[in-house]
């Protein structure tokens, strides 16, 4: 019996599963009617059979008093039903978790509203002298929990309220029951959802379930099921991105893919986008293929499809330019395979991931309509279809000729959530692996459209309709009537007071009282409050009052990304280095993939001089974000300061990619400096062995530092230091030879010329010193390719030109350094010059040698 059951919930979770004929072990067992009651959505009906109604405690003598809670009254029912059950009671009480869980899902998300009235199905819900609304008051201030708050105008949440005590609170004594935990994930999910801030009390909860469920291989292995294994790393994917772990969920949506074997990949294709675009060019498309396998029909077995008519409507675009899908020159460029509804899935998680895990761009934008067509060519599925048409909506919401499109649909998806067809059950299947929002956060991104648009008033209506009304206060202040909002959060206050309209009114009116007020109002436990605080003073950049309200708000909810953010902030501001680096630490675990994050961090560490720990961040910040020239320039620092050559190098080659003419010679002196003395460690080593690791990395290290120098030596000609760098670095060249040579004079020939260039720069000490220095290097060059030219007159011909050079340098250094009255040089260009004075006269002698040579005989 047990066996079978387990089987039946496994079709709970996914409908589509087989569960291979499963017949009841006794027909008058009354767990198989309840049983087959929810596994096909009849949720109202289960509930009111009499085994749910006998669980739910109807025959119980005595009903619940105003002094008993709705969690502990039931809690003491079900657990005197489970004492001593066997896995049919406990099947009995799983089923009245997830009835309530679906109804609570169908009244608020997929909807439209299911009757009746919970009391009429929950016995003894409503004591004796309390109202239906006084119910409904205790069931939400039961969902609260560590939030500030859950939604207003939640419909039915006592059926929540009892989901959870069944599904999360007392799932530990269902122990024959083989889905309670990964039904416990998809409840604490739902309660986040319509809480108004994450919580971390639920956090806890779902990653404990969530474990649970990932070592439970009787449900997630590809043995048992590989469509139940792809669903369960789908939800466990958008719960991770939902707590801003991307590369958690990341890793689950890969999983998923990898189960199914399907391989998503944009590629180019040519074709049209405009009505009157004459020719074919390169567009994004989707290609998605099966590894291994053939394509399927895209329908299970006894599964029957949707009418497109049942689905929310693709709305057409009506553009006079743009094509409302391209036309290719292939026709078939960007047809699919027709996907199941849990591939198509896979492949909405896909584009969602790389959304959360990117930039948003242009071309992110076009690469997520690649993935939109693919996914709206086979609509099947009520969630998918939502869920893809939304996506597309928000991406087409500020392109000016798709906004209408954007707006319309929109429309479309709020109107399709009140219709009647199709059927509720139709409309959960895949619910919890989907991304259909709330109701009314479906009609509050319809009047955020509106209010872009400039449709202020409309969407006023639905903010004030839906009690949205921290909405409501940024219309008010949009129409310049800050005084209207005030009033309005006061009219509610009169209402109820609670912390969050409390710190609404200290939004609109800027009375830091009133956000004293919440504080106390909460019992001190309203991280809003002191998040509000925290914002009062950091607008006014009063930064160390701000971080001290923000550190007491991430103490109560440690889940608040921008409030982690703005405390580094502050703690940059205030040169707290070591709170501004925990801080970022904290920002980088909720938002892993955000190169702002991971850059900024470095900088902490690198004022804390913790030079490592600041080039490890900025790797991470590379990984997230490899096109910011900056970024890579501080990357190219701290490796150069770290004595990480070949990083250093990779960086430099990169930034010059992406904005060229950079240089920065200090950076460029140390590498070079670095690179030189690996070649002399060889040296002396006497390594000879091309084969060997530590001289093929050192040639390495050589050849790419030259590649550098020569491409900025053609981007900016005239940078004295940089031939002098590229001269240095060609004559210590591992393979020294008669073009070498040469090559290394013409160098720093070329440096002396640069640095000699600009008028009077004789008179200039520092710019004296460094001619003379490098005159200096330009006559051992000099020396050593003479050495080796390959007749003595080319060797006569390159010694005069470089006399006559450094000659010239002589003359105006003495004259540009020299005292007016006393004739005496500065006595910082005393030794260069008569260094250079010197190796000049060596010159001369080996000029004159040369020509002896050469001279015919008398």
């Amino acid at each position: 019996m047990e066996a079978n059951l387990h089987k039946t919930e496994r079709k709970y979770l996914y409908p589509d599963y087989d569960t291979g004929g499963v017949e009841a072990d006794n027909e008058a067992d009354g767990v198989w009617s309840v049983s087959e009651l929810v596994g096909a959505g009849s949720y109202v009906e289960a509930l009111q059979t009499d085994q749910c109604q006998e669980a739910l405690g109807k025959e119980c003598p005595g009903s619940r008093t105003s002094n008993t809670t709705i969690t502990n009254y039931y809690q003491d029912i079900l657990t005197k039903y489970l004492q001593d059950s066997g896995p049919d009671k406990q099947h009995i009480v799983l089923c009245v978790g997830i009835s309530c869980l679906q109804l609570f899902a169908q009244n608020n998300f997929t909807g439209p509203l299911v009757g009746p009235a919970p009391h009429l199905l929950l016995p003894g819900l409503i004591p004796e002298g309390q109202s239906e609304e006084e119910v409904r008051k205790e069931a939400m201030d039961a969902l609260v929990g560590d939030a500030e708050g859950v939604y207003a105008l939640l419909n039915g949440p006592e059926y929540l309220v009892i989901a959870r005590l069944v599904l999360v609170d007392l799932r530990a004594i269902l122990s024959h029951c083989l889905t309670t935990d990964w039904w416990c994930v998809r409840c604490a999910l739902l309660q986040q959802r319509v809480a108004d801030e994450r919580s971390p009390q639920l956090y806890q909860t779902l990653l404990h379930a969530l474990n649970k469920v990932e070592n439970n291989q009787q449900l997630v292995s590809p043995e048992v099921s590989r469509d139940l294994a792809t669903l369960y790393h789908l939800e466990a994917g958008h719960l991770h991105l939902y707590y801003y772990d991307v590369g958690r969920a990341g890793g689950h949506f890969n999983t998923a893919a990898d189960i199914l074997g399907i391989e998503a990949q944009l590629m180019g294709a040519l074709g049209r986008r405009t009505k009157w675009q004459q020719e074919d060019r390169p567009q994004l498309v989707l290609k998605v293929e099966y590894k291994g396998q053939p394509i399927t029909d895209g329908n299970t077995p006894n599964q029957a499809a949707l009418l497109p008519a049942d689905l929310p409507k693709d709305i057409i675009l009506n553009d006079d330019t743009r094509l409302h899908r391209f036309q290719f020159k292939e026709e078939d460029e960007d047809v699919v395979p027709n996907l199941r509804p849990l591939d198509q899935l896979v492949i909405l998680a896909s584009i969602t991931h790389k959304r959360r895990a990117t930039a948003i761009d242009l071309q992110l934008d076009q690469e997520t309509k690649a993935y939109l067509v693919a996914l709206l060519q086979y609509p099947k599925n009520w969630c998918v279809q939502l869920s893809s048409l939304l996506l597309r909506a928000r991406v087409e919401a500020t392109e000016p000729r798709a906004m209408e499109r954007s707006l319309t649909q929109v429309e479309e998806l709020v109107g399709a959530v009140a219709r009647e067809d199709p059927s509720r059950y139709e409309r959960l299947k895949l619910f919890s692996a989907s991304l259909v929002p709330p109701h009314w956060e479906l009609q509050q991104e319809l009047a955020k459209m509106l209010l872009r648009l400039g449709c202020v008033k409309a969407a006023l209506e639905v903010f004030e309709r839906l009690q949205l009304w921290e909405d409501v206060v940024t219309c008010y202040n949009e129409l310049q009537m800050r005084q209207r909002a005030a009033e309005v959060v006061r009219i509610q206050l009169e209402k109820g007071e609670t912390p969050k309209l409390w710190c609404m009114l200290g939004d609109a009116t800027d009375n830091v009282d009133h956000y004293h007020h919440a504080w106390q109002l909460s019992g001190q436990r309203s991280g809003r409050a002191q998040r509000c605080l925290g914002n009062y003073y950091y607008v006014r950049k009063q930064y160390k009052e701000a971080a001290e309200h923000y550190q007491i708000s991430v103490s109560i909810n440690s889940l608040q990304f921008p409030v982690w953010q703005r405390l580094a902030y502050c703690s940059l501001q205030l040169e707290e280095w070591e709170q501004c680096a925990q801080a970022y630490r904290r920002c980088s675990v909720l938002e892993p993939d955000s190169f702002e994050v991971w850059n900024n961090m470095s900088q902490a560490y690198l004022r804390l001089d913790q030079k490592d720990r600041a080039w490890r961040a900025l790797k991470e910040a590379l990984r997230c974000n490899q096109e910011s020239w900056r970024l890579w320039d501080n990357f190219l620092l701290v490796s150069t300061s770290l004595g990480h050559v070949s990083d250093a190098l990779h960086a430099y080659a990169r930034v010059l990619s992406l904005k060229e003419r950079h240089v920065d010679t200090m950076v460029l002196g140390r590498l070079v400096k670095t690179v030189l003395e690996g070649l002399e460690e060889v040296k002396r080593e006497g390594g000879t062995n091309l084969e060997s690791g530590v001289i093929r990395e050192a040639l390495g290290l050589y050849r790419r530092c030259v590649q550098i120098l020569a491409q900025l030596t053609q981007q900016v000609p005239t940078h004295p230091e940089l031939w002098f760098l590229y001269g240095t670095l060609t004559r210590a060249t591992p393979e020294p030879g008669t073009e070498t040579c040469h090559l290394a004079m013409q160098q720093f020939k070329k440096a002396v010329a640069a640095t000699t260039q600009k008028s009077g720069w004789e008179r200039d000490t520092l710019t004296t010193v460094a001619a003379l220095h490098r005159a200096d290097h330009l006559l051992d060059a000099a020396m050593a390719a003479a050495e080796v030219a390959a007749t003595p007159g080319a060797a006569i011909a390159d010694l005069n030109s470089v006399r006559l050079t450094v000659n010239s340098v002589l003359v105006a250094s003495q004259r540009g350094q020299a005292n007016v009255v006393t004739g005496e040089l500065v006595e910082e260009v005393q030794q260069p010059l008569s260094i250079v004075q010197e190796k000049l006269a060596t010159l001369r002698l080996k000029l004159d040698h040369l020509k002896q040579q050469i001279a015919p005989p008398p």
